[in-house]
């Protein structure tokens, strides 16, 4: 067991809790189990009670496995399309695979294997959504232009393949790496990892196999469908374009069913567009008080599911960036006639002027906020990494105490048990899959053909970025429960710009762009920003596989499982999960740049801005740094300047929905939940059914929109390229 150490995690021990750990009676799920969490010493009596009896407890049936990877895969192209339509990932497909697990009765240890399995099939599209879509924006998208001219003149068929192949091998790297540090920050000194507790909980109402928990379960996920089929019939009402010019054309149309009601109401298509009511124009244009900002309510079910998953406080805190932008800095562009640059014609214009471009005033001023929102990002996320600078140092020393083993007695540590199998995924695949992983990349860059020698130095920079910020991913999501994967593709990607055009330039100079056939070290810009974001997109899959699996390990430790069995199941879904949302991204991406998707994609639309700016300098640098300034100051203050940023490029049509759900889960929990807790004295088992009840509508609504979203993209994209 080793000795007690202090430390930063580790929470006091209950004598109860203790007496039994020294007995060895603690059994997983046990009452003192739950009163220990996070003091070390039950974390390492678990470990090595696991090492023991995990071999009989820990099972793996292969089409439990396959049922929850087809799942997830399935979750690669909603949160694709999620991500695109709000600015954020929602785990969702572990809340479908744990509830189908308590309906058929799954053990604890299946659920935590199968949601881990599903888990690495629909987070390995995380670098698809934030960054790959930028690349499309660039290229086709005439409002990203810079003096009427595509920074990226032309999108080689190959960068797809490219980009899959590349995104599952980094994604398997990270997998690799979290065997390291589970035994330091999971065993040793466990991280806290906010609201882990609720998935325990659910593991141990799965363990009971009561029928009333089981009943409760399938309700459950009756609920989620009935909830997904009226969202689904609601988006395709809204989006599928059925009608054109006034007559039904199921091929070829670009109205849906809302769009021709609304249309054939007078005036009614003034107020009425792309699955929002807003006010028209011609009032905003008349009015000296309404033309200063746009209001608008869009309606998006998924912003209402993510705001009653975040809940009212955090749902404001975004909202306040958006608020900002809409009723401050919109109105103050207007009134103040701050010169608005367009990097299209390469011109300043002040906001009463917009409809030159065919805009109005106020869309003319948001354009100033969205570039002040990519330098709140840029600033909060930076100021948010330096903050972060003591993990740098925390993180090497606890590596340290790898060698040997780590410490106590180190037959405990041992990955191989005689006589058994492996407990852990053996520690020497991690050298194996840094090789595997760098002449992968290398080959797929330079078969795709991209310099030789800017391939081979992104291999080396994308091994060595994963290994270093994926140890602050696991760190941060561990501490905070969130994941710092748009702040370090940030660094990630100007980076990567900085070295190709650094290389590009040498080997202008010198004469060794070319070697005969060979493309050594030439790049032109276009060259240049396709690597770099590939670069970027595929370093966002790894990180988020290191940063994602943190919670479905703890609960493994938790429920009694070999952590062998969770290694293979993520690998397993990242393969899948990989070629899906690489295909499905490439669908969402150009269907985004052609303006046939009415998606907000602030990430990819923050990653084109600092582009211009990096290869250009196509960008009004004044606001540009005001807004790293009001960043630095907002991450200072109140810990969220990356958050509020991100709130304030987003429309205020999308975030009003957002801010509604997060209060309605708080009116709902103290005026509904809480009095019926106490009026039918409920237990902890029962109120976090009735809560759970309320994830699966909220999931609904996500899935639901998202499902029949995709399906429309697919339509029209096939429609498109068919005609």
């Amino acid at each position: 067991m080793g000795t007690v150490r202090k430390s930063a995690y580790r929470q006091p021990v209950s004598a109860n809790g203790l007496r039994k750990i020294e007995k060895g009676t603690l059994e997983w799920f046990d009452h003192e189990m739950f009163a220990n969490f996070n003091t070390g010493v039950l974390e390492q009596y678990l470990d090595h009670k696991n090492r023991i009896f995990s071999f009989d407890h820990s099972t793996w049936t292969w089409w439990k496995v396959g049922i929850a990877i087809l799942i997830g895969s399935l979750f690669a192209v909603i949160n694709q399309y999620v991500g695109l339509k709000v600015g954020m990932v929602v785990a969702g497909s572990w809340y479908i695979v744990y509830l189908m697990g308590m309906a058929l009765k799954w053990k604890p240890s299946e659920i935590n294997i199968t949601s881990t399995a599903s888990n690495g099939a629909a987070m390995i599209c995380t670098g698809f959504v934030f960054t790959f879509p930028a690349i499309y924006l660039m290229a086709l998208d005439e409002k990203e232009f810079v003096n009427g001219e595509p920074l990226i003149s032309s999108v080689p068929n190959s960068i797809v393949a490219i980009a899959i192949v590349a995104t599952i091998a980094s994604g398997l790297l990270g997998i690799m790496y979290f065997i390291v540090f589970r035994r330091i920050w999971l065993v040793e000194d466990p991280l806290p990892v906010p609201g882990f507790e609720a998935t325990v909980k659910l593991l141990d109402m799965a363990q009971a196999r009561s029928g009333a928990a089981t009943e409760q379960a399938k309700k459950s996920v009756r609920l989620a469908v009935i909830w997904g089929g009226l969202t689904a019939l609601f988006t395709f009402l809204r989006d599928f374009p059925l009608f054109k010019d006034g007559g039904f054309t199921p091929i070829g149309g670009n109205m849906s069913i809302l769009d021709f009601a609304f249309d054939r109401i007078p005036g009614g298509s003034d107020w009425w567009g792309w699955g929002e009511i807003g006010v028209p124009e011609r009032i905003e244009n008349s009015s000296p008080a309404l033309g200063l900002t746009h209001l608008a309510f869009g309606f998006i079910p998924i912003q209402f599911g993510i705001g009653w998953f975040m809940k009212f406080k955090t749902a404001v805190l975004i909202f306040l960036g958006t608020a900002f932008t809409w009723f401050l800095i919109v109105p103050m562009v207007i009134l103040m006639k701050v010169p608005i640059y367009n990097a299209n014609y390469d011109v300043y214009f002040i906001a009463e002027n917009a409809n030159i471009f065919g805009m109005t005033a106020a869309w003319a001023a948001y354009d100033v906020a969205r570039v002040m929102a990519i330098g709140c990002i840029l600033g909060g996320g930076m100021t948010a990494l330096i903050k972060m600078a003591p993990v740098f140092f925390t993180v090497f020393k606890d590596m340290a105490k790898l060698k040997g083993g780590g410490g106590g007695d180190d037959a405990n540590k041992t990955p191989f048990i005689p006589k058994k199998g492996w407990y852990e995924w053996p520690a020497q695949h991690i050298l194996v899959m840094i090789v595997v992983t760098f002449f992968v990349v290398f080959l797929a860059f330079s078969i795709g053909g991209f310099p030789i020698i800017s391939s081979f130095i992104f291999s080396f920079l994308l091994v060595a970025s994963t290994f270093l910020l994926g140890a602050i991913a696991v760190k941060v999501m561990g501490e905070t429960g969130t994941e710092p994967v748009s702040a370090t593709s940030f660094i990630v990607l100007l980076t990567l710009i900085i070295v190709f055009s650094a290389l590009s330039f040498i080997g202008r100079t010198f004469g060794i762009g070319r070697l005969g056939p060979l493309n050594v070290m030439e790049m032109g810009s276009t060259e240049i920003l396709i690597m770099s974001l590939i670069g970027t997109t595929v370093f966002g899959g790894a990180i988020s596989m290191s940063g994602d699996i943190v919670l479905d390990f703890k609960n493994g430790l938790y429920c009694g499982n070999r952590p062998m069995h969770l290694v293979r199941g993520l690998s397993l879904g990242v393969l899948p999960g990989g070629i899906i949302a690489g295909v499905g991204a490439v669908v969402l991406s150009i269907l985004l740049a052609r303006g046939d998707l009415p998606l907000a994609a602030p990430q990819a639309h923050a990653f084109v801005i600092f582009s211009k700016m990096m290869m250009s300098g196509a960008v009004d640098w004044p606001v540009f740094i005001l807004g790293i300034i009001l960043g630095i100051f907002l991450e200072l203050l109140i810990g969220m300047g990356t958050a509020f940023g991100l709130g304030m490029y987003l429309p205020l049509s999308i975030q009003i929905p957002m801010l509604l759900g997060g209060g309605a889960r708080d009116l709902w929990e103290k005026y509904w939940l809480e009095p019926k807790v106490k009026m039918e004295n409920w237990d902890e088992r029962q109120k976090t059914l009735k809560l759970l009840e309320t994830y699966m509508m909220a999931t609904g609504l996500m899935v639901g929109e998202a499902v029949m979203g995709t399906i429309v993209a697919i339509f029209i994209f096939t429609t498109i390229f068919a005609g």
